[in-house]
Order: C-alpha cells, then structure tokens, then sequence
C-alpha cells in the first residue's frame, strides 16, 4: 500500500530540512527542526533532525546545500524509554545516510537520519509505553516525547470485502479493533492478481490501491459493532478503479488475469494526537513559509514527534465479487484460488 497518507507525511517530512512553521526570512536564530515518527512494530525507526536557516542573498542555493540544514557531525541523540511511567531502558541512536530523496527545493538525493534497530514496545498486558527524544544540540538539549500507539489487539477483523453489483450506491462496513492511544486512522485498500499477456507467456504480479478514508477516533467511537470499529467502503469504487488501471476494453487476444482467494489487502494505520494535530494545522505541502507560523509540537523547535501503527489485513472477495469479475470477458479474470506468494 504505497499511498498511505501518514507515510506520505512521514516521508514528506524526513526529505525536507524546513518547516511549514518556520519563517526563514525572519531574524534568524538557530531553530532545531525534528520529524519523527514511532512503530512498535516496524524494524526500524527513524528521526530526522535539522535545522532552520538564513540565506539572505540566494535562499533556493542555500536550501541545495546540506550544511545550511544538518548540524555538522553526529549528534546525541537518545530515545528513553518508560513503561508505566518509569524509565527502563535509553537507546542510543546511530546516524544513517539515504540516497533516494528526490530531487526538490533541498539537497538530493542524499539525507542523514537517526535510526535504531532496537525493537520497541506498544502497549498491552498492563503496560503503558512512553517514549522521550533527548537530543544533545550545540545550543541545548532538546527533549520532546510521545505514548505508543497500538498494542496486541489492534487488527482487522472483517473477513472478506463485498464488491457485488448489487451493493452499487451504499456504504458497505468494515471492522477493525482499535489501536491503544490513537486519535486517527488512514485506511487504504488494494487488489492484487497476476496478469499473463500470451498463452504461454510469464505471470506478472500487478496491484493498484485506493484510499477509503481518513477517521478520527472520535468519530469512530461513535460507530461501533461489539468492540470493534466500523468504517464503510463503496463496492463500486472498486471497479472505478478497476477501470481505470487496466482499461475499460484492455482484454487483447490471450490476456488472462489471475484471482487468488485473497486478492485484497486493507492497510488500517493509526496515528497518535500529536500527528493528528500535526495534520490538521499543516496543509503537507513543505517549502519555505506557509501554515501557522506559531503552531508547534516541538519544545524549542519545529516539527512534529508522535507514533503510529499499522494493521494489515489479506482477505478475501465476498458474495457476488469473483463471479461478476470472470464474468466480464473485456477483463480477462479467472478465479484460480490458493494464497498469493
């Protein structure tokens, strides 16, 4: 699922070395910038840590050249880590370079991150799980912290998607039960199945996905069914979308296009409140001076410290979906069954 807003949000800002909230034109001070994100369930994770600068003469060459944004060396940073409000364990982080930045207002492709391999834990069994960034600056210590979002139960729970025709024009449900601590969902869905264009020519994996919505927590708690959350989708999305990746009349003389018994992947990522505040005051799009110039989640800085987690659900197409799909001989579908490698 490659379209998923909070990766966009997270990627948007650990390839920017400037915020939304800062004003570079302004008197200048050293600001530090950070942008982080945790998950307990990825294998790593990364903080990006930079700086605001002043370019009086020619900003957009300023903004090219990493050491306008990166403090010079490696920093201390750490994250501390408290259950239940004790501390019980401090990370050091080590510095990484990536080279896949693409090209924009500032320095490409290359971007020096702070990263940790060490697994960290979300909430569950009477734990409750804190984290603080401590970053030793030239300057001062920067602090900022966030709780864990998620825990062991956080996960989908519907079975299978029902795109039949008979459902065109009404909101189908969803169930997933909800993440410890998280104040916003991103759910997005994706089809998966492999297309052969000769007889006896290679299968080719192919997927496209598609976004059903961003919820709050809020507004979720308010539509439930037992413990669960209830999001809708709207089956005739799907074939929208269908269409539009293969092509109303794409069949060409022996195309055939594969179904497994679980085609469909649904990505449900939750996001923590400092994120959700993140969102909504900023409009995502990062150059040199826009959004509230006075919002920030830093103390002492800009950007944005927070957590999420993802649940990821392969399920199968319900009632009427395959029949009606190898039924529609412009698209070529046969249903083979079996789980997708």
């Amino acid at each position: 699922m490659k379209r998923r807003w909070f990766i966009l949000l997270v990627v948007a800002a650990l390839s920017t070395a400037c915020s939304n909230d800062i004003d570079i034109f302004a008197d200048y001070k050293q600001m530090p910038i950070v942008y982080g994100l945790l998950d307990a369930r990825a294998d790593t994770n990364y903080v990006k840590i930079t700086r605001a600068f002043y370019a009086p003469d020619d900003t957009y060459l300023a903004a090219a050249n990493p050491d306008s944004s990166n403090y010079p060396g490696r920093l201390d940073v750490r994250l501390v880590e408290y259950r239940n409000g004790d501390s019980v364990r401090e990370i050091v982080l080590d510095t990484i370079t990536i080279h896949n930045k693409q090209e924009g207002l500032f320095y490409a492709p290359s971007q020096k991150l702070y990263y940790t391999a060490e697994p960290l834990n979300h909430n569950g069994s009477g734990a409750q799980y804190h984290y603080r960034l401590k970053a030793v600056l030239p300057d001062r210590v920067l602090t900022t912290e966030t709780d864990m979002v998620g825990n062991g139960g956080f996960g989908v729970q519907s079975l299978g998607v029902n795109f039949s025709k008979e459902y065109f024009g009404t909101n189908r449900p969803f169930l997933f039960r909800p993440a410890a601590n998280a104040s916003i969902y991103q759910v997005t869905m994706a089809f998966t199945f492999k297309e052969q264009r000769t007889p006896d020519g290679d299968t080719i994996p192919r997927t496209f996905s598609w976004d059903i919505g961003t919820y709050t927590d809020e507004y979720l708690s308010k539509h439930m069914d037992g413990d669960c959350y209830v999001f809708t989708y709207r089956p005739e999305n799907f074939y929208a979308k269908l269409k539009e990746f293969v092509g109303d009349d794409s069949l060409t003389q022996g195309v055939s296009r594969f179904i497994s018994d679980y085609p469909v992947e649904v990505d449900i990522t939750a996001g923590g409140e400092k994120l959700m505040q993140y969102i909504y005051h900023n409009d995502a799009t990062y150059g040199f001076s826009s959004g509230d110039p006075e919002f920030s989640l830093i103390d002492g800085g800009y950007g944005v410290f927070s957590s999420r987690m993802t649940a990821v659900g392969n399920i199968r197409l319900a009632g009427e979906t395959v029949p009606e799909l190898v039924a529609m001989p412009r698209w070529g579908f046969v249903f083979i069954g079996g789980r997708e490698e």
